[in-house]
């Protein structure tokens, strides 16, 4: 298998791999991350309340908000209006903030108690269109069966009048829709332990309570961090976040079985070894003049003794794959 056809294999599914490892280790940096599942967002604060929301965010939410476009190309960018960021929904002691973009999509980050920020996630005007729900649940691993479920997002579909919680046990819960159908809920102490265990799915439906939109948010969306030494092939990139359009250096861990050898395939550029340590780890830094080179993938491969290729990864800049997630490549 050539190059090319090795890309295009590792590019369908390690995008996928990618985000769900950028996920998974904001969530081992900051001990909690966002699982972010698929569509829906409903405001948490019930209807009687709705009325009361609209405060400005703390200077802490706007900055990381912002922070959504930070070291990426003007064209990347979203710009979200930080300085009009303001909630959207709260039950007390966690409340959603937003932040508009100019092409009606919206910045969202959920603040729990003691003032502590989940991550701003980003929903474009076209991403609602194509999406019903979107929904964010954060994780905090390990944390046991007992620890608070907390869903936060908006439901996109202008018809959706109310929204459900069902439990894998059978049980369910109606979750309040708030002002433009934003929602911050927290999962009754009686169910957590299901939600813990086997999930759950968030059901939209219309005033004739017809079902609009149904999704899932699996069993696994709380579990503790995957080791990187795990996997067969591990990258990660170093970069300076003032350009993310740059890589300055690769580091990782290779595990698969019969590894010899570790490379960088720049593809015309050629081909780089790169050292794998006793223990299986790696580094190399990027020459400069190639550091603006991963705005397209380049593929890390490893090989047998034989040099057979046994596992790959592409490695690609940040703004690459922010550009992917967003659909504006």
């Amino acid at each position: 298998m050539n190059r090319t056809d090795i890309l295009h294999d590792d590019l369908a599914n390690a995008y996928g791999r990618h985000l769900d490892r950028c996920k998974t280790r904001r969530r081992a940096m900051r001990t909690a991350g966002i699982a972010s599942i698929g569509a829906l967002a409903l405001a948490g604060a019930a209807l009687g309340a709705a009325t009361l929301l609209g405060w400005p965010a703390p200077d802490h939410v706007k900055q990381e908000i912002a922070a959504v476009d930070r070291g990426l190309p003007e064209d990347l960018r979203l710009n979200p209006d930080v300085e009009h960021a303001s909630a959207v929904a709260s039950n007390g002691s966690s409340t959603l903030y937003a932040a508009a973009l100019r092409d009606g999509g919206r910045c969202t980050e959920l603040v729990t108690a003691g003032d502590r920020g989940r991550g701003a996630t980003c929903t474009t005007g076209s991403d609602q269109l194509s999406r019903a729900i979107d929904v964010t649940v954060p994780a905090d691993g390990g944390a046991g069966t007992n620890a608070p479920v907390i869903l936060a997002g908006r439901v996109n579909d202008p018809a959706a009048a109310e929204l459900q919680i069902a439990y894998e046990d059978g049980e369910s819960n109606e979750v309040p829709l708030g002002e433009d159908r934003y929602f911050v809920f927290d999962v009754p102490i009686e169910h957590r332990a299901s939600a813990h265990a086997t999930g759950f799915s968030l059901v939209a439906r219309d005033a004739q309570r017809s079902e609009l939109a149904r999704i899932s948010v699996p069993a696994d969306w709380d579990d503790e961090a995957v080791p990187d030494e795990a996997a067969p092939l591990y990258v990660s990139t170093r970069s300076d976040e003032s350009d993310f359009t740059k890589v300055y250096g690769l580091e990782g861990h290779v595990s698969a079985a019969g590894a010899d050898s570790l490379e960088l395939d720049y593809g015309d550029a050629g081909r780089v070894p790169i050292a794998i340590q006793p223990d299986g780890s790696f580094a190399y830094t990027v020459p400069q003049e190639r550091v603006g080179d991963f705005m397209e993938p380049q593929l890390l491969l490893v090989r047998d003794h034989a040099g057979n290729a046994i596992a790959s990864s592409p490695v690609a800049a940040v703004a690459y794959w922010r550009a992917r997630e967003r659909g504006r490549r």
